[in-house]
């Protein structure tokens, strides 16, 4: 009886010491976790940033252009100021980015507003002015306090001469208004704060959004002056459990400065720890009850299936799962988690992270399975491969951060056309991706691929270093052959991809025809080979 009892308590104790590394280990895993989800919220953070920015400068470039427009209507520099009036309010009408458009005498005067108050105002000594008088092109101000209105503005203007002579000054103001709504729309994640600052850390604008405890530190707003564009971890520089982000607008040396909370995450992170814990201790009491219960080999036998399948799965058998239910409920329960999980494993292991198509192994497997059933049955099918025209010097002027957003758009412009389950679209690596379509009609293909040509122009990525200005995608389709090897497939696609750039880019070329454009296909081949 005595050791009976002795057996119990080795096996209770063995049970509550076999916890202690999976305790470790949860600790572990709920900082692993709690790093990955902070990466994650600096990463939406940074993109909605960068977004917040290419809307400035998307905002900027639209005054630019309206000023430049309006310059050139000759009327405005002979009629009278009430007439002027009326005419500019009729262009502000229309654009809701703009607050207020004025003409200055060559004096430095407002003679001309949408809003009357402007009228009579000197503005001579605003550096805006003195510089638009100085240059042939639409200058900006930081943002300054207007003497019209008392609030926070960014001011356009552009010197509007005639043989020479200064006629007037054209100024636009932007509306910030509009500017601070549009930069909190990029935003996916609440925000704990929303404001303007100047060089040397003062806000001038926003602050605290609603809701949000606490104020703002001095040690805070000095450090994202000092950064210009980046991030402050939580935890560092005042920033308590706050991440905060801030871009200095482009022509500028003002900063826009943002922050989103971690608390929420990190607590339920610190839960669902507890909770795993809490758990897996009444499976160990559960566990020992069996086990004192001899039904051991039950528990065992369970294991052992577990077991065998790790082992296939390192063995790089990812199709391996636990079949046979073990009776015990919470065995059942891991082996139906373990299931779960390498379904996960396998989805990611064979997706692209970047553009959540399929990658490259995936599409080995797909186009290998393809060619048998070309073999096999006959049912044909076509590879195509697409290339983002000059996307090395696209990475080069708007850096790999933008390419990355640039590769997510034209990823997910290629899924939506394949969308038949013998179909699919996979990023082949780089700024190259590939369709396996079932269609193999040369004309029907031309067409589909047509449509997928001008679906990422549609896009209007603006792209300086490309003919269009705009992100634009070279496509090469070939039908499969059944003596075909995969690399024979995708290298005769490649060589029509090939022919598409070397006719100028932007195209959808086929298996060639002409006698020039067999010359080029046949080099690019003999090259691979």
């Amino acid at each position: 009886m005595f050791r009976l009892l002795k057996i119990r308590i080795v096996i209770l104790v063995a049970v509550f010491l076999g916890l202690i590394p999976f305790v470790v280990s949860e600790i572990i895993r709920t900082r692993v976790d709690m790093a990955k989800q902070l990466e994650s919220v600096n990463q939406s953070m940074q993109l909605s940033m960068m977004r917040s920015q290419r809307g400035f400068i998307e905002t900027r470039l639209e005054v630019e252009r309206l000023s430049e427009t309006m310059a050139l209507d000759r009327t405005l520099r002979e009629i009278s100021p009430e007439v002027c009036n009326n005419d500019v309010s009729s262009v502000l009408a229309i654009q809701e980015k703009v607050e207020r458009i004025s003409l200055i005498s060559p004096s430095g005067v407002i003679y001309c507003s949408t809003d009357p108050k402007a009228i009579g105002i000197y503005v001579g000594d605003r550096q805006y002015f003195v510089d638009a008088v100085a240059s042939k092109k639409v200058v900006w101000s930081d943002f300054i306090q207007s003497r019209i209105t008392g609030s926070l503005i960014v001011q356009s203007a552009k010197a509007v001469r005639t043989n020479g002579q200064l006629d007037f000054v054209l100024a636009v103001a932007l509306n910030t208004s509009y500017l601070r709504q549009a930069s909190l729309d990029q935003f996916a994640m609440p925000l704990t704060y929303g404001m303007l600052l100047d060089a040397k850390g003062n806000v001038l604008d926003g602050g605290a959004m609603p809701g949000t405890r606490g104020t703002l530190s001095e040690v805070t707003t000095r450090r994202l002056a000092e950064l210009g564009t980046g991030l402050i971890e939580p935890g560092t520089y005042g920033a308590g459990s706050d991440v905060f982000g801030v871009i200095t607008l482009p022509g500028t040396t003002d900063r826009v400065g943002f922050a989103v909370s971690t608390e929420a995450f990190r607590k339920a992170a610190t839960q669902a720890m507890v909770q795993r814990l809490l758990l897996v201790g009444l499976v160990a009491v559960g566990m020992a009850l069996i086990m004192l219960g001899l039904l051991e080999w039950l528990v065992l036998s369970g294991l052992r299936q577990v077991v065998r399948v790790a082992e296939r799965v390192s063995a790089g058998d990812w199709t391996s799962r636990i079949t046979q239910k073990s009776p015990l409920p919470d065995l059942a329960v891991v082996q139906k988690s373990v299931n779960m999980m390498l379904d996960s494993l396998e989805a990611s292991v064979n997706t692209d992270p970047l553009t959540g198509l399929a990658n490259r192994r995936a599409l080995d497997t797909f186009l290998l399975a393809s060619l048998n059933r070309l073999k096999r049955h006959g049912i044909g099918f076509t590879v195509v491969m697409i290339d983002i025209d000059a996307f090395k010097l696209f990475n080069d002027h708007y850096g790999h951060a933008t390419g990355d957003d640039v590769l997510q758009m034209v990823g997910t412009a290629i899924q939506r056309f394949a969308r038949r389950i013998d179909e699919m679209a996979a990023r082949y690596g780089g700024e190259e991706f590939t369709l396996i379509l079932a269609e193999t009609d040369a004309d029907k293909l031309r067409q589909h691929l047509e449509s997928l040509r001008k679906a990422v122009e549609a896009i209007g990525i603006p792209h300086q270093h490309a003919p269009l200005g705009i992100c634009t995608v070279s496509i090469g389709y070939a039908v499969a052959k059944p003596d075909d090897t995969p690399l024979a497939a995708v290298s005769r696609a490649d060589g029509c991809m090939y022919l598409a750039k070397a006719k100028g880019r932007n195209r959808v070329e086929g298996v060639p025809q002409d006698r020039r454009d067999r010359e080029i296909f046949a080099n690019f081949m003999t090259e691979v080979a």
